[in-house]
C-alpha cells in the first residue's frame, strides 16, 4: 500500500522480479562495501567501547561447545544464533577462531539485509523504485548504522529484525488483519529476544498504530490483545525450546529481565540532556568537523545536524499530511512514537550511545524516503540526482570521520607488548580507568580478570596474568556508597597491592586533566567524586615516570608518599 494515490503520475509500474533484482544487488553491494570498510578500518572495537571484547568471550562457548554454553536472558537468541554463524565462518576460514572479528562480518551482513528492508519500506510507501534504492543507500550512509555495521557491538542483528518489524507494522497496520498483526508481533518478539531493551520504545508504538488505524473500538482492543498474545506466545515457544539448557528461563522472565534498571547508568540527570542531543545528531552525522582547529566544531556539528534533521522531519510531515489517512497514521505511530518513547527511555540510561539511538532514530529512514518523494515531485530527475549526491557526500563524510580510529587493533597490540616488556605481569598490578582502552586490550591479549586485589597472593603470581585496579571500579559496582567510602576503598586496594610486593603501574590517569576525566566518566560519577579520587591518588602516593606510550599515554610507577 503506497502513500500516494494509485493514479499518481509519478508512481511507476514495478514488477516483483525487478524488486527482487534490486534487492539482491543492494544487499550484496552494501555487504561488499561494509566488509571492505572492515578490512580497511582494522578496528573491531571502533573506538566506542570494549563491549565487543567481552561479548566475544561470552560468545566463545557457543562456538566451541554450544550444548553447555550458558544462555543470557537479555540476549536470549543472540548467542545461539551468532555462535552458529561463527561456526559457519570457521568452516569458511573467515577470521577462523576469532569471534571478536567474526562479529564484524556478521554485523556487516546483518546491516546489508537491513539496507534491503529500508529499500522495501521506501518502495512500498512511495511506489518508486529509484526512491527505494536511494533510501536504502541513505540508511547505510547514516553515521550510526554504518559504524555499528563494521564493529563488533551486538546491536545490529536485533536492530535489523526490529526495523523489519517496524517497517511491516508501518505498512500493514494501516489495514490490519489477523495474519498481519500476528506476523508483526512474532517478528517484533524475535527482535527483542536478541536484545531485550528494544522492546520498550517500539511496543507502545505498535499498539498505538493498531489503535489509531482501526476506527471500531472492539476491533482496536482485539488487535491489541492479539499482538500481545502473539508476543507472549513467541516468548513461550522460545522458552520451551531452550528448556533445561544452562541459564534457561521461563517466558515471563524473558519479558522482564530487568537488565541495567538499577545499574550505575540508570537515572535521570540534567547532564544527560546534553548527551541526548549529541546522541540524536550523531545518528546522522559523524564528528569529523570537530577536528578542525580554530573552528567551534562541536557547535557547528550539533547545530547544523539539528537543522538537517528538523528539515527532514518538516518535509516528511508535509508529505504525510497530503497522504491517505490510515497509511500516514501507521507510519507516524510506529516510527514517531518509537522516537518519543525511546528518547525518554534513553534519558534514563545512556542517551549518547549509538546502540541506544540506532533503533530510536529509525524514523529518519522513512522520512528521507518522503523527502526524496517531495524532491522528485518538484524537480523530477534533477531532484533525485541532487539527493543521490547528498547521500554520497554523507557516506564519504562519515567514513572520513572515523578515519582517525583506523588501525587501532594493530596499534593496541603493540601497546600490550610494550607494557609486557616494561613490567613483569606476574609482579605488576595496573591502576586503570575502567573505560580505558588499556583495560580492554589487556583483557583481550592477557585474559580477563575482575578488578581488585581481593584474590591476590604475594608477588609473583602468574595467574591471572592481567591484574588491575579500577579507578572507578567501586563507583560502578556500588553507586550507593559515599564519596569518602569510594576514596578509602581505592586507597586500600593500592596499598594492599604494594604490601603484597607488586609494582603498581598507573596508565594515563596520573596526569589526566580533571576536565577530561569528567568527560570520560561523567555518566557514572560527578565532578566532586572524581576530584576526591584524583586528589587522594596524588596526595597519598608519588609517581615515578616509566614511559610515555604514543598510543596508551603516560605510564607511571606508584609508591607510597614518605611518612612524616
Amino acid at each position: 500500500m503506497t502513500l500516494l494515490a494509485l493514479s499518481d503520475p509519478l508512481r511507476p509500474d514495478h514488477s516483483r522480479g525487478g524488486t527482487l533484482v534490486d534487492l539482491a544487488l543492494l544487499v550484496v553491494g552494501s555487504g561488499a562495501v561494509l566488509i571492505a570498510l572492515i578490512l580497511w578500518f582494522d578496528n573491531a572495537q571502533g573506538g566506542l567501547t570494549g563491549n565487543g571484547v567481552f561479548k566475544s568471550l561470552e560468545l566463545k562457548p557457543w562456538v566451541v561447545d554450544p550444548a553447555s554454553a550458558p544462555l543470557y536472558p537479555s540476549n536470549y537468541l543472540f548467542y545461539p544464533a551468532y555462535g552458529a554463524l561463527c561456526r559457519l565462518l570457521d568452516l569458511l576460514g573467515i577470521f577462523a577462531g576469532d569471534p571478536r572479528r567474526q562479529l564484524t562480518i556478521l554485523n556487516a551482513v546483518s546491516a546489508s539485509l537491513c539496507t534491503g528492508v529500508a529499500y522495501l519500506l521506501a518502495r512500498t510507501m512511495t511506489g518508486d523504485r529509484m526512491i527505494g534504492l536511494l533510501t536504502g543507500a541513505f540508511h547505510l550512509a547514516t553515521s550510526h548504522v554504518m559504524f555499528l555495521a563494521i564493529v563488533n557491538e551486538d546491536i545490529m542483528p536485533s536492530y535489523t529484525v526490529m526495523f523489519a518489524a517496524m517497517a511491516l507494522g508501518a505498512i500493514w497496520f494501516a489495514r490490519p488483519s489477523m495474519a498481519r498483526v500476528a506476523t508483526v508481533a512474532v517478528l517484533f518478539s524475535i527482535g527483542w529476544l536478541f536484545e531485550w531493551r528494544l522492546m520498550f520504545p517500539t511496543l507502545p508504538a505498535m499498539l498505538a498504530a493498531l489503535w489509531f488505524c482501526e476506527p471500531r473500538l472492539g476491533r482496536r482492543l482485539a488487535w491489541i490483545a492479539l499482538f500481545l498474545a502473539c508476543m507472549l506466545a513467541t516468548a513461550s515457544v522460545v522458552a520451551v525450546a531452550w528448556h533445561g539448557h544452562a541459564g534457561a528461563v521461563g517466558p515471563f522472565d524473558l519479558v522482564w529481565t530487568g537488565k541495567a534498571v538499577r545499574s550505575v547508568w540508570a537515572g535521570f540527570t540534567w547532564a544527560k540532556v546534553g548527551y541526548l542531543w549529541d546522541g540524536i545528531v550523531a545518528y546522522l552525522l559523524g564528528t569529523g568537523v570537530t577536528t578542525f582547529e580554530g573552528l567551534p566544531g562541536w557547535d557547528i556539528w550539533r547545530v547544523a545536524t539539528t537543522f538537517w534533521l528538523l528539515a527532514i522531519a518538516a518535509v516528511a510531515s508535509s508529505v504525510l499530511q497530503r497522504a491517505e489517512d490510515h497509511p500516514a497514521r501507521a507510519v507516524m505511530a510506529v516510527f514517531g512514537i518509537t522516537f518519543l518513547a525511546g528518547e525518554i527511555f534513553n534519558l534514563y540510561s545512556q542517551p549518547q550511545d549509538p546502540q541506544m539511538q540506532i533503533n530510536v532514530m529509525a524514523w529518519v529512514t522513512p522520512a528521507w524516503a518522503l523527502v526524496l518523494l517531495a524532491a522528485r515531485q518538484r524537480w523530477a530527475k534533477r531532484g533525485l540526482a541532487a539527493m543521490a549526491a547528498v547521500t554520497v557526500a554523507l557516506f564519504a563524510y562519515n567514513v572520513w570521520s572515523i578515519a582517525p580510529l583506523r588501525g587501532l587493533d594493530s596499534k593496541w597490540r603493540g601497546v600490550i607488548e610494550r607494557l609486557d616488556q616494561q613490567g613483569d605481569p606476574a609482579r605488576t598490578v595496573f591502576l586503570l580507568h575502567d573505560f580505558d582502552w588499556t583495560m580492554v586490550y589487556a583483557s583481550l591479549h592477557w585474559g580477563t580478570a575482575e578488578p581488585g586485589v581481593a584474590g591476590l597472593g604475594p608477588a609473583p603470581q602468574a595467574t591471572p596474568r592481567f591484574k588491575w585496579i579500577g579507578f572507578t571500579g567501586d563507583v560502578l559496582r556500588h553507586p550507593d556508597w559515599s564519596t569518602e567510602r569510594h576514596v578509602e576503598s581505592l586507597r586500600r586496594q593500592i596499598e594492599r597491592a604494594l604490601e603484597l610486593g607488586y609494582e603498581v603501574m598507573v596508565v594515563r590517569l596520573w596526569d589526566i586533566p580533571e576536565a577530561q576525566l569528567l568527560t570520560e566518566t561523567g555518566m557514572v560519577a560527578d565532578a566532586a567524586r572524581l576530584g576526591a579520587l584524583q586528589r587522594m591518588l596524588r596526595t597519598d602516593f608519588i609517581a615515578a615516570p616509566v614511559s610515555v606510550d604514543p598510543v596508551a599515554g603516560s605510564v607511571y610507577r606508584l609508591q607510597r608518599t614518605a611518612g612524616p
